[in-house]
């Protein structure tokens, strides 16, 4: 794992350039890497917006300097504890991504036999993402719109059926060709991404509010259930 440290001063950047600026420096942010960012103006909103543009990628901690100038020192979120329930699930998310990438690029490049082996690690830690989401965190918060929910539950079966049709493919007794599974993986591809962006987007902030309303050991107690679930499945 890298250790670098790179000071990048922004203080003479133009407001309306400001975060590409700032985008241009963390975007390939590595994991051991630290970034010190020193900023003329309060840097939160565009901290938040940037973390939106890099799938939440990002972990800051802000400090006021002398002369009116502000500092943050920037990480890879997995260098860090979790912050919240939304980064718990936006993390294996991308963990979900990256192994169905890997299943993909594979079954593209005509290795079916090397992608096998992803594709169902992927299925398998997709159903129990899915078993999280609808057993635990659903049936736990009473949010004002109730809709994302409704929503995450039918896209939750449609993605199963996908999930198990591309499983079968692959457990077949006959050899699975490329040109007879890509298809079903590109559109699940599509699908997976649109949900991931629904529920990041629309159900899971609501989650955390619901979620630092509870009782602080209740609070702890669920993310810990989460968090252990989810590290077994890792194993």
């Amino acid at each position: 794992m890298n250790t670098q440290e790179t000071m990048v001063d922004l203080c003479t950047v133009a407001a309306s350039r400001l975060q590409t600026a700032a985008l241009h420096v963390v975007r390939q942010l590595q994991r051991g890497e630290t970034v010190h960012l020193l900023l003329q103006e309060e840097p939160s909103l565009m901290l938040q917006s940037l973390n939106l543009q890099l799938r939440h990628m990002l972990s800051w901690q802000i400090s006021v300097e002398e002369m009116g100038k502000w500092r943050v020192l920037i990480r890879h979120r997995e260098d860090v504890a979790p912050r919240d329930l939304m980064d718990i699930l936006s993390r294996d998310h991308q963990r979900l991504d990256e192994l169905f990438g890997l299943s993909l690029q594979r079954v593209n490049a005509g290795k079916v036999c090397e992608a096998a082996p992803f594709v169902m690690e992927f299925a398998a830690g997709l159903k129990r993402h899915i078993q999280i989401e609808n057993d635990i965190l659903a049936p736990s918060f009473r949010i004002p719109d109730p809709e994302p929910v409704a929503i995450m539950l039918h896209e939750h079966d449609d993605i199963l059926v996908q999930t198990a049709n591309i499983e079968s493919l692959f457990a077949g007794e006959e050899p699975v060709q490329a040109w007879e599974v890509s298809p079903f993986l590109a559109i699940l591809s599509g699908v997976m991404a649109k949900h991931e962006h629904r529920e990041e987007q629309n159900l899971f902030p609501q989650w955390d509010i619901a979620l630092r309303m509870a009782a602080s050991e209740d609070r702890q107690a669920l993310l810990t259930r989460v968090q252990q679930i989810l590290s077994n499945m890792q194993q």
